[in-house]
């Protein structure tokens, strides 16, 4: 009885060890309220973008190619534009390693402030 049972867990850690990942959250709130919250994690390459909560009712994502930083305006169009509904979540593969990301209740143009 021992023995399936360690097998099967041995088997969740090594599926665990595989995976490579990185997540990265964006909170605002105002009175103790949530403005917007955001969750983007990277599993082995499959960005998925989690709305969890904006005041307008949805996230928009602009992400950025790695060679970009978000204080400054960047030569490279964005990547990707677009929007998640609070409560849902879009996966994306394929996006390169260490692409820039920034998130806000509206749509923006870009991530930098003027």
């Amino acid at each position: 009885m021992r023995t399936p049972a360690l097998a099967a867990a041995c088997l969740l850690l090594l599926a665990a060890c595989q995976q490579s990942g990185n997540t990265s959250v964006t909170r605002v709130s105002a009175n103790g309220v949530d403005t917007l919250y955001s969750r983007t994690t990277v599993v082995d390459g499959v960005a998925r973008f989690a709305c969890i909560a904006s005041r307008s009712g949805q996230c928009h994502y602009l992400v950025l190619d790695p060679r970009c930083t978000l204080e400054t305006a960047c030569a490279q169009p964005p990547l990707q534009q677009f929007a998640v509904a609070v409560g849902q979540t879009r996966a994306m593969p394929d996006l390169p390693t260490g692409f820039k990301l920034c998130v806000s209740e509206v749509r923006k143009e870009r991530c930098h402030r003027d």
